[in-house]
């Protein structure tokens, strides 16, 4: 069975290939198939060609180029869209997960016969305002849409290649994730949980913004009360 993981970078250019480099690794160590689909989200950095070297390097990076960026969802779909795996994976590129956590979320996937896994951070070594952010926005979102769901935004996330073809995504922003949350819940989806430390951004700087929290309360508003958007 094969994985296929996508990595949207937007502006990662000073660590997107120590990122890649580790997940490759920790991937080779468990020995199943896999592949890395890194998508150049319109990065205006040395992204792009950081994540051109990683594709000359390493024979599972494949790389696409989004431009202009039209959201950090957007990006993830068209990786998607380049896949050839029977598992199917996204995280972010800012190596804030130890990359051993990547096989182990798609180990239980694969052995608990879940339809999809994600991550749930217990422990996270950012700034107080991230943590509060995260933990209004996880609280709204159990109000809106019920279930217990404690970590609505970590990744990596982790899903049957059949199960993705079913949610038909279509936010092209941060609201992505909730969106995949809200879908797998109402289509009551085999589920699963790991959970990981998340550490502190080794590089670059982080691109969620109090317009990002406000962008996610009025979606979440929209599907709530007039079932998407």
């Amino acid at each position: 069975m094969k994985f296929s993981l996508v990595i949207p970078a937007y502006n990662e250019g000073s660590h997107i290939g120590s990122t890649v480099r580790g997940i490759v690794a920790a991937l080779n160590k468990i020995g199943f198939e896999s592949e890395v689909i890194v998508v150049d989200n319109g990065s205006t950095d040395n992204t792009g060609d950081a994540i051109l070297a990683l594709k000359k390097e390493i024979s599972q990076v494949s790389t696409v180029r989004v431009f202009p960026n039209a959201g950090k969802g957007n990006g993830i779909v068209v990786g998607f869209s380049k896949t050839t795996g029977d598992v199917l994976g996204f995280m972010d590129a800012d190596n804030q997960v130890d990359p051993a956590k990547v096989p182990e979320v798609y180990h239980k996937l694969i052995s608990e016969s879940l339809d999809f896994c994600k991550t749930v951070r217990v422990e996270r070594r950012e700034s107080f305002f991230r943590i509060v952010q995260s933990t209004v926005f996880n609280f709204l979102f159990r109000f809106f849409f019920g279930g217990n769901h404690r970590d609505i935004n970590s990744s990596p996330k982790i899903f049957t290649r059949g199960l993705y073809e079913k949610l038909h995504l279509v936010s092209k922003d941060w609201f992505l994730d909730p969106e995949i949350m809200i879908k797998v819940t109402r289509m009551g989806a085999k589920t699963g949980e790991v959970e990981i430390i998340w550490d502190a951004r080794k590089g670059g700087k982080s691109h969620v913004s109090l317009t990002t929290a406000l962008e996610f309360i009025k979606n979440m508003f929209i599907y709530r009360f007039f079932g998407g958007r």
